[in-house]
């Protein structure tokens, strides 16, 4: 179609200039010439249709894929996934999903090549061995366990990176990766460790780039243990905590004091001017002598061994707990535990007094609802009904002021539940060098693409070696890091605070009722394999998840952790 479009044009033309001089000399073959000149500008007129309608004339000859569940019974939020026309993608969910787009943005739902995908059957570990994407780099040498150097990918649909020479490299400490990238031995670190923020703000030739808040730092009640079963000790507990000392003298700098579980990064779900249970001794304990508690009683408080950014010293928190809670007559026990036998404990919903994190999948409220207050959750024990209620409700609501008017009825319901003390919404960082400009960071990833060295190289140091180089599968925020740069979304996170930017898709929409959503793919998209990007490359990457009868349906594990956790059952479940 391409070819028909660059020649007949100048086929026409020079038949045109032959006329011209034919018909002064030979006026008796006016009417063939002419015939002939007609044909040739129907020919070149139907060549030079809009590219739109040429699109629309070959769909009959080709095969678009879909993949439909019989109806919802299933136990999944996907209904439907549908190559509408070569560049169309359609989704049906079975119920509505204003977050769908931000989903999308999420790193396991690269788009792979749909002949690639079945030729590989999935697996994890023969795509890692020659990554096929669409993203701004490709792989150019990887040294398991060592090393791992990408170079510009030629064919990147949007604008060429600057760094020629990205490397990767790997070690699990804060203060060994910033020892580093003082060193000049690399340019950028993630993860460092909040209690270094003063020194790395001291060092004029680092740069703190803080990302936005979307983290809750909390103490966790479960409510299917005594006293915790009683909203009143909850609430209680909650105003014999001065948690703005515990920010203010245990976390960094810029560490907001939280005042409802959603940070103000979050465009919907934050309400402006809430205030949470003040801080107030007496009230706490008129409320406790009133539910009858047990001033001899021990209260186990339980803990990671292990720090993060949001739970810098846990261990420090839990001792500045015990005695703010110790004058009042609230005895308190701590109870530090390996990281994996904590974790697994929390999740099983056995502890019942806890300090415990939580990080945003994607920028908006049903992530928070959809891992900490929903009926599969069980680290804050029962469900609140009229939370969970609601929360469904806002989650459905696709009109903006009427689901910040549900947010704001939730955070009144947990300001009376208490099921969970919220602590801080905390500043975290990546670490670059002075000489890297333009430097900027989401809620989660770099521009990396977008930054600029004096050699145009740049050494990146993250806390673990990516687990493949395929996403489908993977968990960690390190093989993301990677792979984000490798493959390319239907939607990417900007990073200009935490909106959206298009990627694949040029545009997207949704019918009134967010549960029908229709992407629009760019054109001239290539694969490093060569092969164009059309409407069933999306289809194949997101049945090979969401179908578990599907054949490429592997990934790495199988689990598709997150898959799971954004949209329920797989399709085909055994």
């Amino acid at each position: 179609m391409g070819n028909i479009l660059k020649k007949l044009p100048a086929s026409n033309n020079g038949a045109g200039h032959r006329m011209k001089t034919s018909t002064a000399t030979h006026p008796r073959k006016n009417l063939l010439w002419l015939s002939i000149i007609l044909l040739l500008i129907s020919l070149a007129m139907s060549a030079c249709q809009p590219l739109s309608l040429q699109v629309e004339q070959v769909q009959a000859s080709v095969n678009l894929q879909r993949v439909r569940a019989q109806d919802c019974s299933y136990g999944g939020a996907f209904r439907a996934v549908e190559a509408v026309d070569s560049y169309t993608v359609r989704f049906t969910l079975c119920d509505p999903d204003p977050a769908f787009p931000a989903k999308m943005a999420f790193p396991i739902f690269a788009i792979q090549d749909d002949l690639y995908l079945k030729e590989h059957q999935g697996d994890s570990s023969e795509m890692s061995r020659q990554p096929n994407g669409s993203g701004p780099y490709r792989v150019a040498e990887y040294e398991p366990g060592v090393r791992l150097i990408l170079r510009p990918n030629p064919d990147y649909w949007g604008i060429p990176p600057r760094i020629q020479t990205l490397s990767f490299r790997w070690a699990s400490t804060s203060l060994s990766r910033l020892m580093e990238v003082s060193t000049e031995t690399a340019h950028a670190m993630d993860s460092p460790d909040p209690n270094s923020y003063y020194s790395i703000n001291q060092d004029s030739s680092l740069s703190l780039v803080y990302r936005p808040a979307l983290n809750l730092a909390f103490i966790g009640m479960n409510n299917r243990y005594p006293p915790f079963n009683d909203a009143r000790v909850r609430q209680a507990i909650s105003m014999l905590i001065d948690r703005e000392k515990i920010v203010n003298t245990i976390y960094p700098f810029g560490t907001e004091v939280a005042d409802q579980f959603l940070s103000p990064a979050f465009q919907v779900g934050y309400t402006p001017l809430y205030q949470w249970l003040p801080y107030d001794p007496q009230q706490a304990l008129d409320l406790l002598r009133r539910a009858n508690f047990d001033f001899e009683q021990e209260l186990t408080l339980s803990y990671s061994s292990q720090g993060n950014e949001l739970l810098p010293d846990p261990h420090r928190i839990a001792q500045t707990i015990r005695s703010q809670l110790l004058p009042y007559g609230v005895n308190v026990r701590l109870n530090r535990m390996d990281a994996a036998e904590f974790e697994r404990s929390v999740q099983a919903g056995e502890e019942a007094f806890f300090l415990y994190s939580w990080y945003a999948d994607y920028a908006d409220p049903t992530s928070l609802y959809s891992t900490i207050f929903s009926s599969d959750a069980k680290l804050l024990g029962n469900v609140y009904p009229d939370v969970q209620f609601m929360a469904r409700e806002a989650g459905r609501t696709s009109n903006p002021d009427q689901r910040q008017g549900r947010y704001n009825r939730i955070n009144e319901m947990l300001r009376m539940h208490v099921p969970a003390i919220p602590l801080a919404h905390v500043r975290t960082a990546a670490v670059f060098r002075q000489e890297v400009q333009g430097a900027a960071v989401n809620a989660y990833l770099e521009n990396l693409p977008e930054v600029i060295t004096p050699d145009r190289t740049l050494v990146f140091l993250q806390s673990a070696e990516p687990e493949s180089l395929w996403p489908a599968d993977a968990t960690q925020w390190t093989t993301f890091r990677v792979t984000n740069l490798l493959y390319s979304t239907l939607v990417e996170n900007d990073f200009n605070g935490t909106g959206l930017r298009p990627g694949l898709a040029e545009s997207w929409s949704s019918n009134p009722d967010a549960t029908e959503w229709t992407f629009n793919l760019r054109y001239g998209v290539r694969f490093t394999n060569g092969e164009l990007l059309d409407a069933n490359d999306v289809v194949a990457s997101f049945a090979a998840i969401w179908d578990a009868a599907n054949p490429n349906h592997t990934g790495d594990s199988g689990q598709f952790v997150y898959f799971r956790r954004f949209f329920g059952s797989f399709l085909n479940q055994p």
